[in-house]
């Protein structure tokens, strides 16, 4: 009997809505940083006059930022 095991890859990086009030409000995860910084300009079209972020897990740090408020 052969088993396949699929490793699910947690994600790296979130993209958040950075609010006037000091929260993260969560949008999207992703595994690869290319992909994310992708994503971050195509998000912030989505929420204009919004600051969003895009969050590193591990290291717990802010990657980049679009402006806002």
């Amino acid at each position: 009997m052969t088993v396949h095991v699929t490793s699910m890859r947690e994600p790296h990086y979130d993209i958040l809505i950075d609010d006037a009030d000091g929260k993260k409000l969560w949008l999207e995860s992703l595994h690869d940083i290319e992909t994310a910084r992708q994503r971050l300009p195509q998000l912030a079209a989505q929420y204009p006059g919004m600051r969003l972020v895009l969050w590193h897990r591990k290291s717990q740090t802010i990657l980049a930022a679009t402006e806002g408020y």
